[in-house]
């Protein structure tokens, strides 16, 4: 094999980025954040009606029984009937909890899938979603801050927790600016 006379580039950033091979593994059959905004739905959705839903939704043996269960806990609703027998299967699961709040979260994160993927995968997007979400939130923030001041006691340097180290004076901020220094 002989070399070639000049080395071929390699382009760190393409040009055009999206027409590249897609990753490794299977591809997805569902957008994860869909799933998850659906439960958030179902989460908003479920609480006011589980009242009125959950004695005849527990009582339910066959999809006919989970669409009757559904419209007289939710009025002209058409969301959930079609999904009546994954609901069904959903509420027979030996997992299914026992508290209110959890079965409400259960069967929203369940149903988020509407079928496409498995119940328990539909817990583990919405549960890892949920994980992102919050770790986002508390990724970086201030813990404190501090000015330099000259104080009415000779002091002149850091101020320690918004007050003078030495005298303890603290620093009065204005009342209109609210968290808003400046």
């Amino acid at each position: 094999m002989t070399k070639r006379k000049q080395a071929q580039k390699i382009l760190r950033i393409p040009l055009d980025r999206f027409s590249g091979k897609r990753g490794r593994g299977r591809p997805p059959k569902v957008v994860a954040s869909s799933i998850a905004g659906r439960a958030e739905n179902y989460r908003s959705i479920l609480p006011r009606i589980w009242n009125e839903l959950e004695p005849p939704l527990l009582e339910a043996q066959t999809d006919d029984d989970v669409v009757k269960a559904f419209q007289i806990a939710l009025p002209g609703g058409n969301e959930f009937p079609p999904l009546a027998p994954l609901i069904l299967k959903i509420v027979k699961d030996p997992n299914f909890p026992k508290r209110q709040r959890a079965r409400i979260s259960f069967l929203a994160d369940s149903v988020a899938g509407i079928g496409l993927v498995t119940p328990r995968r539909s817990r583990d997007i919405c549960a890892k979603d949920r994980k992102e979400r919050k770790v986002l939130e508390q990724a970086h923030r201030i813990l404190r801050y501090e000015f330099y001041i000259e104080c009415s006691c000779d002091y002149k340097g850091k101020s320690r927790d918004h007050a003078c180290p030495e005298c303890g004076a603290e620093i009065l901020f204005p009342v209109n600016l609210g968290s808003h220094i400046f």
